[in-house]
């Protein structure tokens, strides 16, 4: 086996280490400190030697060769453990021809090795030296077994042999050198014991370093103590005042005189209860007391605020023989805190009435930061109401880019973007937006551009001003309604009696007119029917006719009306189509009023089609409440700008139009709860969509 080996191994490593020992102590006694490469040197020869002496149990060498590389490292550190692990490194490609697998161990060990530089404080040698020994082996057993060229064939207990051995050998070499050690600072200080310098202590030179050093040193604190800024008083256990600086003359107003010898006790008056407690809590504890703010008299008796620390004072066999405070006048500083409190709770006060302000306003506020080329960039703060317009939290609005909110192109940004470029610090603007949730809605917004941190920023004031503006709208539209009843009412008695005998007369000269005559009054007669007809129209804005509800199979009545209007279509080579997609239910409505929608509606889609075309009239239900009839045209359509008039008094887009007709349309809608759209486009036609309640 291979026990013997590594006996022999052992001897040869123990009388080598006790040979160093020996050099150290008769030979070089300074040595291995003044010139730790030598170490290194005698460390891998060492590892030589053992290597000679090495025992192979099949095909797998053992014997201790790398623990003087891990003593080298441990006492002379990683320098002298390179040098060693070089040398030995060499002396291995010489002397085996597995020298390749040494190396690989070498290497790994160290690095495995390094971190114990950061924690080898906290072991002891003997720790530290078998944590090395315990990584090596690892190393070993892995590369030798696993990882190298080797049959696996040798035992469990060869390795377990190897490591008992390499235990035994660290804690011999360990021990002894460590023993030496001990010894050798014993002897040291028994010689010097012994020595003559020492017993004749008055005129030994070490003495006179020391008091020299004394005398520094107590110059030294002399000096702090005098030129410390702050108030510095010595106590001893009792309280009595034994040393105090300049720094506390000012404080106090007591001169140092006249409370050396004092108790503290007797200065400090009324608080001599606190400052009783305080000198004996130290005294009890044995620590600290830090930065305590406490209330003191001055010899004139006014009180100044103060921070103390009071700390212990010990002798060197740590005994407490006393106590040292240092007072910091705090006066101005509470003083200029107070006001600073005061300022703060304002601020926050003014700062609570602002949130509250900003918060809870009814108006959207945003507070923009306008980039270098004057589009905003991103959003600062925004308000409540402002969230809830856009439809994100307070937190989206605030981490998103500013144009994935407002895109750039818009209306809004641009009016916004020309008035900052002007120089305009104010503004007020108008603007439409269409919001996310797809919303139109008019805004008033006033912007106010200032400088934060040399940073621009915008504050916005947005008003919703859609319901007002479609107010005042109604209300214009009221207006020419009322202004339309009333010309009516002129209009039904200033023309209907003389065209009543207008007509009369008509009558006569036509039974006398010859066949020429006739067709010029069959001319006047149909103007004057039409004549008629408007008139009969403004009576109906005036004076509108009781109406009676009733349910009606709406797809019969439009049937009716395309019927009536077909002839006047076929003429202009249009084809009027009508699709109704399932079982459609009655509609609680006015027939004749409905039947003077869709003539109107009809007969305007025919009118815009002077090169024919098909108009499809659609019937469906989209949900249970509501009944939606969509008429579309191919005519020429009817631009944006002119679509929002449409229904207004006066205003129509034909020639002899009076705007009558679609108003009267609207009104209707609008009678029965219903709304009436249109959505057109130039030269393409136009789209009238009509939503009735079923009930």
């Amino acid at each position: 086996m291979i026990s013997s080996g590594l006996f022999v191994n052992l001897c040869i490593f123990s009388f080598f280490v006790s040979i160093m020992i020996a050099i150290r102590i008769f030979l070089l006694q300074r040595l291995a400190h003044k010139y730790k490469w030598m170490s290194g040197i005698y460390a891998s020869i060492v590892s030589a030697i053992l290597m000679i002496y090495s025992v192979t149990y099949q095909q797998i060498t053992y014997d201790l060769r790398f623990l003087p590389l891990i003593l080298t490292v441990l006492y002379f550190g990683y320098r002298a453990g390179a040098v060693a692990g070089i040398t030995m490194a060499v002396c291995s490609i010489y002397l085996e021809s597995h020298w390749l697998l040494t190396i690989l161990i070498l290497i790994f060990t160290f690095l495995f090795s390094l971190p114990l530089i950061r924690y080898r404080k906290q072991f002891s040698l003997l720790k530290q030296s078998l944590l090395c020994f315990f990584i090596h082996f690892i190393v070993h057993v892995l590369l030798t077994n696993y990882f190298w060229n080797t049959p696996i064939q040798s035992p469990f207990y060869s390795e377990i042999e190897y490591l008992v051995f390499g235990i035994l050998g660290l804690g011999v070499a360990v021990a002894t050198i460590e023993f030496y050690r001990k010894f050798y600072a014993v002897a040291e200080e028994a010689a010097y014991a012994g020595s003559d310098s020492c017993k004749d202590e008055e005129d030994s030179f070490f003495v006179r370093i020391m008091k020299k050093e004394l005398e520094y040193t107590k110059e030294q604190l002399e000096s702090f103590i005098n030129h410390h800024m702050d108030a510095v008083i010595i106590t001893d256990l009792e309280g009595r005042i034994l040393r105090v600086n300049e720094a506390y003359e000012k404080v106090y107003g007591w001169k140092a005189h006249e409370v050396v010898g004092k108790t503290y006790y007797e200065i400090a008056g009324a608080f001599s209860k606190d400052v009783h407690e305080n000198i004996k809590k130290t005294v009890a504890e044995k620590e600290a007391i830090n930065r305590v703010e406490v209330v003191r008299a001055r010899k004139d008796g006014s009180l100044v605020d103060l921070r103390i620390t009071i700390s212990p004072i010990f002798n060197g066999k740590d005994e407490l023989i006393g106590l040292s405070g240092v007072c910091v006048d705090i006066s101005e500083a509470k003083k200029a805190r107070k006001e600073l409190d005061l300022l703060h709770r304002k601020l926050k006060e003014s700062e609570l009435k602002y949130r509250t302000l900003f918060e809870y306003a009814n108006d959207a506020i945003y507070l923009l930061e306008i980039g270098s080329n004057h589009f905003p960039s991103r959003f600062i703060e925004v308000n409540e109401a402002g969230c809830k317009r856009f439809g994100y939290t307070r937190e989206e609005l605030l981490s998103m880019p500013c144009q994935d909110i407002i895109p750039r192109d818009s209306d809004i940004v641009r009016k916004t973007v020309e008035e900052i470029r002007q120089g305009n610090l104010s503004f007020t603007l108008q603007s439409q937006f269409t919001f996310k949730s797809g919303e139109v809605k008019k805004l008033e917004y006033s912007g106010k551009l200032f400088n934060i941190e040399n940073k621009k920023v915008l504050l916005i004031v947005s008003r919703d001003r859609t319901e007002y503006l479609e107010t005042e709208e109604l209300l214009q539209k009221s207006e020419k309604l009322a202004a339309v009843g009333q010309l009516a009412t002129a209009i039904a008695h200033e023309i209907r009696n003389p065209l009543t005998a207008i007509k009369g007369f008509m009558q006569l000269l036509t039974e006398k007119a010859s066949k020429e005559e006739l067709t010029y009054m069959n001319i006047i007669s149909s103007e004057i029917e039409r004549i008629e007809m408007i008139t009969d129209e403004f009576m109906s804005v005036a004076k509108p006719q009781a109406v009676t509800f009733q349910s009606i199979d709406l797809q019969l009545l439009i049937q009716q009306v395309i019927l009536l209007l077909q002839p006047q279509a076929t003429m202009k080579n249009i084809f009027i189509e009508l699709h109704s997609y399932g079982e459609l239910p009655l509609v609680y409505c006015e027939s004749n009023q409905m039947k003077q929608v869709f003539i109107n509606i009809l007969k305007n889609a025919i009118e815009a089609m002077p090169s024919g075309g098909e108009i499809k009239v659609e019937l469906r239900q989209k949900d249970n409440n509501h009944l939606h009839i969509q008429i579309i045209d191919e005519g020429v359509g009817i631009s944006k700008d002119r679509i929002k008039h449409l229904g207004e008094p006066f205003y129509s887009i034909k020639e002899d139009g009076i705007g009558l007709g679609l108003m009267i349309c609207f009104n209707i809608i609008q009678q029965h709860k219903g709304t009436l759209s249109i959505e057109s486009e130039v030269n393409k036609g136009t789209n009238v969509e009509i939503c009735l309640p079923l009930k």
